[in-house]
């Protein structure tokens, strides 16, 4: 209340509150008028009217007198006509004193350069106590999921279930790992995410029983050795991306899953073409030798994948586990293709 009364006192004007001193101003004011009126104008005869606009244009302010010197050494007219320079803001500046485009932290310079240096060194360089942990655990749960697929397949051959076609237990194992891959550690108990794992683990070796069992009738011994080599080979790209600087393999995400597509296309290909068909060796060779490619060289990127997203605070084992599964399983599959064929010959 007393706020709004005393901008009220202030906003009155200044005749109501000294008269006397108003009255001045008011004489002052016609005097310069008339004054202003005098003054000749282009037009004959014409008269000038006098406003409060002109009458302030023509008061000199601040002390400098028009057309006269003032105690600055400048005439009004040159210090109404004197421009300012231009003020560069604060972001023009920056991105004038920023490195060329193509540079490293062109953009970002802070973050680009912190990046950098972090990225410096190889990745087993960089391996923290955390992580180390983390990966004992996805090995010893891949090293689990592979034990329940061996005894689904041992299960499965030593039933009836090895005769049905392996992809019938190939989609029912989605289901299980569409249920992993959707729940979440924090949100759902351990127990029911390690049921749905070793479900998923044990469908697939459930898949694996009839070329299992078309395996171990072509020669007895193929069976450990495409196991042999599937582990050197796993554990070879392993040991090359902990080699291999620090998050080198996590560029490697789009083209590899540009060659899954490819896989796929040429997988569901080969399954409508004749194997009397010139196209079929060809997709056979695409599926059997790409698919040993693509999915070596996952495993090295799954394993720096592994341990990036630990870093970003994704210390779920179990999800980092059905990938490198995933991986192991569609090598040992291939080798194992390789090695009856071979026996074969």
């Amino acid at each position: 209340m007393f706020a709004r009364l005393s901008i009220a006192a202030i906003r009155r004007p200044l005749f109501t509150i000294a008269p006397s001193i108003a009255a001045p101003s008011r004489s002052l004011h016609q005097i310069k008028c008339a004054t202003f009126q005098k003054a000749p104008s282009k037009a004959k005869g014409a008269t000038l009217p006098c406003t409060t606009d002109m009458v302030m244009r023509s008061t000199p302010r601040r002390g400098l007198a028009y057309g006269k010197e003032s105690r600055f050494g400048k005439k009004r007219t040159q210090v109404l006509e004197e421009e300012v320079p231009p003020q560069k803001s604060d972001w023009l500046s920056q991105q004038q004193s920023a490195p060329p485009a193509g540079a490293p932290g062109a953009t970002f310079p802070s973050y680009g350069s912190r990046r950098d240096e972090q990225r410096q060194g190889t990745q087993f360089d960089a391996l923290s106590t955390g992580v180390v942990e983390h990966m004992r655990k996805v090995y010893a749960t891949l090293a689990a999921g592979i034990g329940i697929a061996a005894g689904g397949s041992l299960f499965a051959m030593a039933t009836p279930l090895a005769t049905m076609h392996p992809f019938i237990p190939g989609l029912a194992a989605l289901v299980p790992l569409m249920g992993l891959m959707y729940t979440s550690k924090h949100t759902h108990s351990f127990a029911l995410r390690a049921g749905l794992y070793a479900a998923f683990t044990g469908l697939s070796g459930v898949a694996l029983a009839p070329l299992l069992l078309l395996a171990l009738k072509v020669s007895p011994a193929i069976v450990p050795q495409a196991l042999i080599i599937t582990t050197a080979l796993f554990g070879s790209m392993t040991a090359l991306s902990l080699l291999a600087p620090r998050g080198a393999m996590l560029r490697w995400g789009v083209p590899l899953f540009g060659g899954v597509l490819v896989l796929m296309g040429a997988g569901i290909a080969s399954m409508f073409v004749p194997v009397t068909s010139a196209w079929y060796p060809l997709l056979h060779g695409v599926h059997l030798y790409g698919g040993l490619t693509l999915f070596t060289l996952y495993v090295a990127y799954d394993t720096q994948k592994m341990i990036d997203e630990y870093e970003m605070g994704e210390d779920d084992h179990l999800k980092h586990a059905v990938d490198l599964f995933i991986d192991f399983k569609q090598i040992f599959t291939r080798i194992l293709i390789l090695l009856m064929g071979r026996s074969n010959d």
